[in-house]
């Protein structure tokens, strides 16, 4: 297969593949705003004065800052039921991706609760420019994470790939559907730097 026919079938396949691209955003965002509240609670209950509950806060920390995320999607993966019943007396499947959002909300939480408690440390402003950077910055690598989510059954771009490259069952077309895959989030890791580069400057400014 020349490099031109590869070309031609992985921009026949690119509306389906952006798709799952797409579900990896929306993995990465919902993450991204579990991790955010339940960190903030757990940030601001570190800094109560209550040794007890700053002291349970502190241990929760640590939890969410020290498991392996892609081992959390395995459990949460066999733990969380496949169903939940409705009160109707019908039933509500519960999508991997939603598991796989859970276990990476678990890193955000540990994140956003030690820059809190690091804001408070250093008299930084709690919701400052230092913290909006470093907040930004994680949710890049949160949604370089998401691509591990294909292993519990995601239907995301990684996932979505490899079911390319099984469909057009051409030897060797694997990896250039992986490759193409990792260029999206390339792509994506270098917008999200320019982006970040001008908050930068512009706080700088200010």
């Amino acid at each position: 297969m020349t490099l031109s026919e590869i070309f031609d079938i992985l921009l026949a396949w690119t509306p389906y593949m952006a798709k799952g691209f797409v579900m990896n955003l929306q993995i990465s965002g919902l993450a991204i705003l579990i991790g955010t509240t339940v960190g903030l609670a757990i940030g601001l209950l570190r800094l109560m004065q209550s040794r007890f509950i700053a002291l349970g806060a502190r241990g929760a920390t640590a939890l969410c800052r020290n498991v392996p995320s892609f081992v959390m999607m395995f459990y949460l993966a066999v733990m969380l039921p496949q169903e939940i019943a409705l009160p109707g007396g019908g039933v509500q499947p519960v999508d991997p991706w939603i598991k796989a959002a859970l276990a990476l909300a678990i890193p955000v939480a540990g994140f956003l609760s030690d820059q809190i408690v690091g804001a408070e440390i250093s008299g930084r402003r709690l919701f400052g420019p230092t913290l909006r950077i470093a907040s930004a910055q994680y949710a890049m690598i949160i949604v370089m994470a998401s691509a591990t989510a294909s292993v519990i059954g995601a239907d995301d771009l990684v996932a979505r790939a490899g079911r390319v490259a099984a469909i057009t069952d051409t030897p060797g077309f694997l990896t250039w559907c992986y490759v193409y895959a990792a260029l999206w989030f390339f792509a994506f890791g270098l917008l999200a730097r320019a982006g970040l580069n001008f908050l930068a400057l512009r706080n700088a400014r200010d």
